[in-house]
């Protein structure tokens, strides 16, 4: 492949890409619109990660050597 190739296609893939770059912000923003009112206002989930500290994991035998 010459320069002059690697020159046309990079230069092709940058046109490409600033020409679906529209079309990508459009289907982003329907996307959003379509999940965001799913979802009642107001009403956010909550994770609770309390209740990960109370149980206990096994522990794993090290075998460390001390010299």
């Amino acid at each position: 492949m010459t320069l002059a190739e690697v020159i046309l296609l990079v230069a092709g893939g940058m046109g490409i890409y600033r020409l679906l770059r529209p079309l990508q912000q459009w289907i982003e923003r329907r996307l959003l619109r379509a999940v965001s009112h799913r979802r009642p206002p107001g009403r956010a989930s909550i994770i609770d990660v309390t209740t990960f500290g109370s149980h206990s994991l096994p522990k794993k035998d090290t075998h460390e050597h001390h010299s």
